[in-house]
């Protein structure tokens, strides 16, 4: 018989004795039970055989499990509904390479296998593989080829799943971000440099991608429900400009970002721009010189800047004269009432 891990043997000492634990549980509750069988007989034969059932269902588990093993990697398949998803494992992927891949599944044998491991309960968890089970479910498929990892604890399986991920090109800054922070969580003691080794990463790379920490939390949640619109280095920008006080404005540019408002580029820069309104441009005035119904010329002001448009050169030109001539009384006039004033 082929040897169990640690983590494999775990599993089996949780459901040791489950035959037994599920028949004292059920004869504790004998009283506040409404069952047909009324007499204390009955009763427990009764819940004999729902503690065998289950039993059963534990040494099924375990003579699936025995067989896979067996196989030699070859897998089995389960009931799409007996996987389940363990938050933090599944990695992003867009809606139409989603979609091709449905379609493809659809009229395809599944190549690569979903990857599962035990649960205590007699089903298994998703370690990798869930856009293929998800597509099965989506298919209608009422099974999915699965094969058993081989991990010794939960740490374990939860490194293996960032890291066999983290080698995909696709994965999102943004995931790779919350990769880094559950592998710091689960090993308190590393150093930033030994976190960036043992995942095969630059030290800068990792500070980089640890800007998202940086950003408001209500930023960090519109990423998470869109996790490829921001990438790291935009990230970092707009984390500087949080911190130089501008989170409000960060905020509602990753809002806008999300909505297609924006691109990363034009996200930042307005997140760092002034909250203060742009002034208004002055009014500016305008007037018609007319001989007849035709327009001679075209008079326009805006605050110290005055535009006389004629309709022809020669128009400009005789009017040139009389404009400069009437320029200089105007100025003669004011420098008089200037000298006067300061008298």
């Amino acid at each position: 018989m082929t040897k169990l891990n640690k983590f494999q043997e775990r599993m089996a000492a949780k459901t040791q004795g489950v035959a037994q634990r599920a028949e004292a549980a059920a004869a504790a509750r004998a009283d506040g039970s409404a069952r047909p069988i009324a007499t204390m007989p009955g009763q427990l034969g009764a819940f004999r055989l729902e503690a065998q059932e289950y039993q059963r269902r534990i040494d099924a588990l375990e003579a699936q499990l025995a067989d896979a093993m067996r196989s030699g990697g070859q897998g089995l398949d389960i009931p799409v509904d007996k996987l389940h998803e363990v938050p933090g494992r599944r990695r992003y992927m867009a809606p139409e390479k989603y979609a091709e891949l449905r379609e493809n599944l659809k009229h395809n044998k599944l190549i690569n296998p979903v990857v599962v491991l035990p649960r205590a309960d007699a089903e298994w968890d998703v370690w990798s593989g869930h856009h293929r089970w998800d597509a099965h479910k989506d298919n209608g498929k009422p099974t999915v080829r699965c094969v058993l990892g081989n991990v010794e604890s939960e740490i374990e399986a939860a490194d293996g799943a960032f890291i066999a991920n983290l080698m995909q090109s696709d994965l999102t800054d943004f995931e790779k971000y919350q990769g880094i922070k559950n592998y710091q969580s689960n090993h308190p003691d590393f150093s930033q440099t030994e976190i960036a080794e043992n995942l095969g990463l630059a030290k800068q790379q990792v500070n980089l991608l640890l800007a998202f920490d940086r950003l408001p939390a209500d930023a960090l949640a519109v990423v998470d429900l869109h996790k490829a619109i921001l990438g790291a280095t935009a990230a970092g920008d707009l984390a500087t400009l949080t911190e130089s006080g501008k989170a409000a404005r960060v905020v509602e540019a990753v809002k806008l970002l999300a909505e297609g408002k924006f691109d990363q580029a034009r996200a930042v820069k307005y997140a760092g721009a002034s909250d203060e309104k742009p002034k208004q441009a002055a009014q500016a005035e305008s007037f018609k010189i007319k001989t007849g119904r035709a327009v001679w010329c075209d008079v326009r002001r805006a605050k110290n800047v005055m535009r006389i448009e004629f309709k022809t050169e020669a128009q400009a030109e005789a009017a040139q004269e009389a404009i400069r001539l009437h320029l200089e009384s105007l100025a003669k006039a004011d420098t008089s009432e200037t000298s006067d004033s300061n008298s």
